[in-house]
């Protein structure tokens, strides 16, 4: 754990992930199903904990699974007001090197990762000073061309079930991570982002970043991903591809049949 622990030795509440990925798991066991993962920056409250693991609820969308304490690191009080007063920059280049400055080592983020202060590029926490070299933009609601821009970084990325980075990523997580990187708050599952924005009732009248769902023989909604325009959606399907849509769903360009079923549209940016 780092060195910020309180001098009172008080059990702390909060906590932020400091490397690339943390995964987060269903139960507190490495073979355990990754639900979902926290990029570099992102912070969390702690629930519960045993000797190896935390409970964790994600601060961005209150999704809660278990991740490795010697994955993470904890945060005090005064550590955590700097992070909320501070500027919320969101890194913009699909991958990119950020330097420890004590130690010297270096490693890549995906996009999509969080830092706070210095104009977002640099952040000081735990004792530790990340510098970082790449693109950033701040995390305030973009426009929906801004949205279909921003997706396209993660073209080829290969399908991970829970992920969220460039490195794997899942139909949900690739939509939340885009989303945040337009500035638009977004929850983890389809199932709930299908509840988010404006009804589009016809195919013809949606644009550039609205949100396509689809769903199973069951009715729920299983699939999301994002409208570029001139019929063609980006979505993680196998890999981050782009495909045609329309009112039936998605048309794969490789098989030549339908892969999903569209359920519903939605607009999230005004």
């Amino acid at each position: 754990m780092c060195s910020c622990i309180n001098p009172n030795d008080e059990p702390m509440k909060n906590g932020i992930c400091l490397i690339a990925i943390a995964a987060v798991r269903m139960h507190p066991d490495h073979k355990s199903e990754m639900v979902t993962q926290l990029l570099f920056g992102e912070r969390f409250f702690i629930l519960d904990k045993t000797s190896d693991w935390l409970a964790v609820e994600l601060a961005m969308d209150h999704y809660r699974g278990w991740v490795a304490r010697n994955q993470v690191e904890m945060l005090g009080d005064t550590e955590v007001e700097m992070l909320e007063k501070a500027g919320h920059m969101v890194t913009m280049e699909h991958m990119a090197v950020v330097k420890e400055m004590v130690s010297g080592n270096h490693f890549l983020l995906s996009a999509g990762s969080s830092l706070y202060a210095n104009n977002g590029k640099s952040l000081t926490v735990c004792g530790k000073t990340f510098q970082y070299q790449g693109e950033t933009i701040s995390a305030k609601q973009s426009s929906g061309d801004s949205l279909a821009r921003y997706a396209q970084l993660f073209l080829h990325t290969p399908y991970l079930w829970g992920g969220r980075s460039a490195f794997g990523i899942d139909c949900s997580g690739f939509v939340q991570i885009v989303c945040k990187m337009a500035g638009i708050p977004m929850a983890r599952d389809a199932s709930v982002q299908a509840n988010s924005g404006e009804n589009i009732h016809l195919i013809n009248e949606s644009l550039p970043g609205d949100l396509f769902f689809f769903d199973n023989t069951g009715e729920e909604i299983t699939h999301t991903g994002i409208l570029l325009g001139n019929d063609r959606i980006i979505h993680a399907h196998g890999k981050v591809r782009i495909d045609r849509v329309d009112h039936q769903g998605i048309f794969n360009t490789d098989t030549n049949t339908y892969s999903h079923r569209l359920r519903l549209i939605k607009r999230i940016i005004s």
